[in-house]
C-alpha cells in the first residue's frame, strides 16, 4: 500500500513539473533576436547580414532552456565576428552585441598566409595577404608562430604584440605605417636577438634585444621616428637598445647604416 502512494505521489510530482515546464515554455517563446553589429568591412557588412538570419532561426525556442553558448557558437562560424555581450530578456527576446575582428599580421604558410587581428589571435588563411578592409597586412617574417587548440605562440610572440600595441597607441592603425616586422637573431646569444620594423616610407627601427624593456625602447624609437623629416623617413635606420650593463633603455640613434646585424 505504502509503495503504490509513493509511486502515485511521484507520478503526481512528475506531471506536475511536466505541466510547469510546458507552461514556461508557452510563455517565455523567444520571438526576438535583435543583434547589434559594428563592421568595418564591405565584408564584415555581407556576413552580419547571413549570420543575423542564422540566429532568427532561434525564434520560436523557449527563452528558459535556450543555452546561449549554442547561440554565441553560431558566432563563431564567421571568424571575423566575436561576441562582446549575449543575454536574455525576458520574456522573449535574446539580445546579442558583435563585433568584427579587425586583420592586422599575416604570416607566411605552405599554400598562403595566416591571418591574425589586433590582439594576435587567428582568424583564417588567405591565398594572399590583402587585409579585408583595405591594403595589406603587416608581414611578420622568421617568427617562430604556432598555432594551436590553445591560441597562438612562439618565441618573442608576447613580445612583439606588446610593440605593435605600443606603435597602435600612437599611431593608431598602424597598418598605414609599417610594412614588415623581421624577428634577426644574428647570434646564439639571445641578447643579439632584435626586431626589424620597416616602416612604409623607407625607414627601419631596429629595436634591440626585445625581451628587455621592449616597450620602453619602442617608445623612444617612435618618437625619434616622428621627429624626422620626411626627406629622413625615406632612409636610414633607427637603432634602439638598452645598457648591457644596467638595462636601461637608451637614447635611439638614426644612421644611413645599421648598427645592428
Amino acid at each position: 500500500m505504502k509503495k503504490r502512494v509513493v509511486l502515485t505521489t511521484l507520478a503526481a510530482v512528475l506531471l506536475l513539473a511536466a505541466a510547469i515546464a510546458a507552461g514556461l515554455n508557452a510563455i517565455f517563446t523567444v520571438t526576438h533576436v535583435r543583434t547589434q553589429f559594428l563592421t568595418y568591412s564591405e565584408e564584415g557588412k555581407r556576413e552580419a547580414v547571413e549570420l543575423r538570419e542564422k540566429l532568427d532561426e532561434f525564434i520560436g525556442s523557449s527563452t528558459t532552456f535556450l543555452d546561449l553558448d549554442e547561440v554565441a557558437g553560431v558566432v563563431t562560424q564567421y571568424p571575423c565576428f566575436r561576441v562582446d555581450s549575449i543575454a536574455k530578456s525576458f520574456p522573449a527576446t535574446v539580445s546579442l552585441e558583435i563585433s568584427e575582428r579587425k586583420e592586422r599580421f599575416a604570416f607566411r604558410r605552405e599554400e598562403g598566409y595566416a591571418i591574425l587581428d589586433e590582439e594576435g589571435v587567428y582568424l583564417y588563411e588567405k591565398a594572399e595577404n590583402v587585409n579585408r578592409i583595405s591594403g595589406e597586412n603587416i608581414l611578420l617574417e622568421n617568427f617562430p608562430i604556432e598555432v594551436g587548440e590553445e591560441g597562438v605562440s612562439g618565441d618573442y610572440f608576447t613580445e612583439l604584440l606588446s610593440v605593435m600595441n605600443t606603435f597602435a597607441g600612437t599611431l593608431r592603425e598602424i597598418r598605414s605605417n609599417i610594412l614588415s616586422v623581421t624577428l634577426v637573431r644574428a647570434t646564439t646569444n639571445p641578447r643579439d636577438d632584435f626586431f626589424r620594423i620597416q616602416m612604409r616610407e623607407g625607414v627601419v627601427i631596429d629595436l634591440g634585444n626585445p625581451a628587455v624593456k621592449a616597450e620602453e625602447k619602442t617608445e623612444k624609437a617612435l618618437q625619434k621616428y616622428l621627429s624626422l623629416g620626411d626627406e629622413e623617413r625615406i632612409f636610414g635606420f633607427i637603432t634602439a637598445v638598452d645598457s648591457p650593463t644596467t638595462g636601461e633603455a637608451l637614447e635611439p640613434d638614426y644612421s644611413r647604416d645599421s648598427k645592428l646585424r
